[in-house]
């Protein structure tokens, strides 16, 4: 018998030695804290509610809300959003992105209201909201943040993982992950005209969104056939 108990603490002494997540805590004081590993996968492809609020350094304090379709294999992100009595559809193409890193954006507005005929702009952007592969956060060899409480839409949500990564070389993210990897919150911030978006996801749908959605909302024949081009980048 005790020859069997000496064999369970040396077992459970190289287990402990060679593997120190076993036991540990992911609460950033406690004395047993261990980084976790970031995941290897998150879910990547979705459909979700999401309000948004964006400010930088002019002046400028954007709060919208909408629906949002996330899909990497098509390579396009979609954002409705209703904001100051405007309605619009923005497209991110990120499938025919430039090589500065900027992203085609075309842009569908009705104002002030829906009876009004829509417009289409295009712009070469840095979004605001990235459309991140599943395995962002591994590629992007991304450090772990601590546990963040986040219940704006959900009372019982519990803790969030936090993660930081540098995008795009200039542009710092933090995505919140609950304990399915799936993206609720993202925040960001740019350098450029000291730019801070933070943005929440709920009615969230896992899945790839229905290819018909990712339609380029200026189509020819539309109030502007040829998309106007802003005349430069812009952070969105």
């Amino acid at each position: 018998m005790l020859t069997f108990t000496v064999l369970i603490f040396c077992f459970l002494w190289f287990v402990t030695l060679f593997n120190p997540l076993v036991g540990s805590s992911e609460r950033l004081f406690a004395g047993d804290f261990r980084a976790p590993d970031p995941p290897d996968s998150i879910i990547a492809e979705y459909q979700a509610s999401y309000v948004q609020h964006k400010w930088d350094a002019t002046g400028i304090s954007h709060i919208v809300s909408g629906m949002i379709y996330a899909s990497p294999s098509v390579g396009s992100l979609r954002m409705d959003l209703t904001y100051g009595g405007i309605i619009a559809s923005s497209l991110f193409d990120y499938a025919n992105g430039n090589s500065d890193g900027t992203v085609p954006n075309y842009v569908y507005t009705m104002l002030p209201s829906t009876a009004t005929l829509g417009t289409c702009t295009f712009y070469n952007v840095t979004p605001a909201y990235p459309l991140f592969p599943s395995n962002i956060l591994t590629a992007s060899g991304a450090t772990f943040a601590g546990l963040v409480h986040d219940n704006l839409f959900y009372a019982d949500q519990g803790p969030l993982q936090a993660w930081d990564i540098l995008f795009g070389g200039t542009v710092s993210v933090t995505v919140f992950l609950d304990n399915n990897n799936m993206l609720v919150r993202i925040d960001f911030s740019s350098p450029a005209r000291s730019t801070f978006t933070t943005t929440r996801l709920f009615n969230i749908i896992p899945g790839s969104p229905a290819k018909n959605l990712f339609s380029n909302p200026c189509p020819t024949g539309s109030p502007t056939s040829t998309p106007i081009s802003s005349g430069g980048s812009r952070t969105v």
